[in-house]
């Protein structure tokens, strides 16, 4: 994220505009130049431009948006007893209830919302109906009333003014993106990212040649990569392991730019892996629907862990160390679920974690319907929240119930959490509070100076909190003063989890 501060919000504003007016200027060139209104002022480069940016937005992107708005989720069927336990589960991780419906209801007072505000809200949360129907009207009065109880309060009966955020089915909200921004900044920093992958020791598996044109802007440069991922759906960078005394590293990215972010910290970590038998190996997967690319959807959750599975099974990986990013702590925590009691995950690190509390609803509102004010907010709001694949990621493809690591889901594993001081999704202070608040979790707290690369133990099991002051969401992955805690966190746990 863009720091706070004048400068860069006049640029992030300033940016966007520039961006937003390409295609209507287009549009508007085309129209004047079919009408003969007049000869024409631009080179014949640019008018080709013109003419491509026009067909873009009218061939390409509005169709896609549309197509992307009329899709739906897909259900998880559960009883009623499988609802009344997630409810109560939920209920019982919530540490502020009023700042909890507050969250999904986008602001709103508590003295707003109404009784059938509520059970609109958990006939989406736990139901998948837009609205409540008297068919489950029963089971729905069951957790107003266990709301009510909570608060002690009573809510008016009736619908209100307020209507809850119902993220799976309300109405994605969208910008273009000009031709020339997937072309020349999406294009160029892809190629960047490639070249400077390859240099730091990385192999490229890229998708199959059937696959190539699935993902725009198109790769051309992935075409020299000498190796096939075993996945049609999913391409990633690897580093062979060869140590027999530490475990390999699964890293999942989070929404932005991709790998380019993280290139630095890969090499960082590469430069310290101490190991005298070998070296640490890596598999870095690479999600393009949320990559700022327009591509397929987001394969749902059994797809995904299905091809993650087969990408670990051809390079033999049994057992390893997780390490997600913002959505990326989501996949590991499908991974997580999926392999608790194999003992293949050995230890896991969360940074920038969504997945430990996107139930509470800030995160929701935060990424998709907060306006934006700040620079670092119009820069997630833009370049992020609007974008197609991101917003159909997060949306349609969007499970709060899937999606959440619960802390007893926790207990017993070695796993680390990072948290930046002055995160704009999520709240770190309320999360380190429900953290430390569990002792069956054996939460340890250290600022991130405390682990300054020296290789010194913090323990070996339970939970580490990592604390970084003063930085926003992704910035631990800005500069080696940030991710070095990182990197020594990382190293430890494949050591320790051998």
């Amino acid at each position: 994220m863009v720091p706070n501060s004048l400068p860069y919000y006049v640029f992030i504003r300033l940016s966007i505009w520039a961006l937003r007016a390409v295609a209507p200027a287009s549009i508007a060139y085309c129209l004047a130049r079919g009408l003969g209104r007049h000869g024409g002022f631009l080179s014949w480069p640019l008018e080709v431009l013109a003419v491509a940016e026009a067909l873009f937005y009218f061939c390409v992107s509005l169709p896609r948006q549309r197509a992307l708005d009329r899709s739906r989720p897909q259900p998880v069927q559960r009883s009623l007893r499988e609802r009344q336990e997630l409810f109560e589960r939920c209920w019982s991780s919530i540490p502020d209830l009023e700042s909890f419906l507050r969250a999904w209801f986008q602001g709103a007072t508590l003295d707003s919302i109404h009784r059938d505000d509520l059970k609109d809200f958990f006939a989406w949360g736990f139901l998948y109906q837009t609205e409540a129907s008297a068919d489950h009207d029963d089971e729905l009065e069951v957790y107003v009333r266990r709301t009510e109880e909570a608060l002690r309060r009573t809510f008016p009966p009736g619908r209100g003014r307020c209507r809850p955020s119902q993220v799976s089915t309300d109405a994605l909200r969208l910008q273009h993106r000009p031709l020339l921004f997937y072309a020349f900044a999406v294009g160029a920093d892809d190629l960047m990212t490639y070249v400077t992958a390859r240099h730091i020791g990385l192999q490229h598996y890229r998708l199959p040649l059937r696959d190539f044109l699935t993902v725009f802007p198109f790769r051309p440069h992935t075409l020299l990569s000498q190796h096939v991922s075993p996945s049609d759906q999913i391409s990633y960078w690897y580093r062979p392991h060869t140590s027999a005394t530490r475990l390999p590293v699964l890293f999942i990215h989070g929404i932005g730019a991709g790998m380019r972010t993280y290139t630095g910290f890969f090499r960082d970590f590469m430069q310290a892996d101490s190991s005298t038998d070998g070296q640490t190996g890596i598999i870095a997967i690479e999600l393009m629907q949320i990559s700022m690319r327009i591509t397929k959807g987001m394969p749902t959750r059994s797809r995904m862990l299905a091809e993650i599975f087969r990408i670990l099974q051809h390079h033999g990986w049994d057992k390893f160390v997780i390490m997600g990013h913002s959505y990326g702590t989501i996949i590991a925590t499908h991974i997580l679920q999926e392999l608790k009691g194999t003992g293949r995950v050995r230890a896991t690190v969360l940074v920038d974690p969504v997945t430990l509390s996107i139930h509470w609803g800030g995160i929701p509102y935060n990424f998709l319907y907060r306006p934006p004010r700040k620079a670092s907010e119009w820069q997630l709001h833009y370049f992020i929240s609007t974008d197609m694949c991101v917003a159909h990621t997060i949306t349609r493809r969007f499970d709060w119930s899937e999606n959440v690591l619960w802390k007893d889901e926790m207990r017993g594993q070695a796993i680390a959490v990072a948290l930046a001081g002055e995160d704009i999704i999520v709240d770190p202070y309320a999360l380190r509070e429900y953290l430390l608040a569990d002792n069956g979790l054996k939460p340890r707290s250290y600022k991130s100076t405390d682990l300054s690369g020296d290789g010194q133990d913090h323990g070996t099991s339970g939970l580490d909190i990592i604390w970084f002051d003063a930085i926003n969401h992704s910035e631990m992955f800005d500069s080696a003063k940030h991710w070095l805690p990182l990197v020594t966190t990382l190293h430890r746990y494949c050591k320790m989890s051998n």
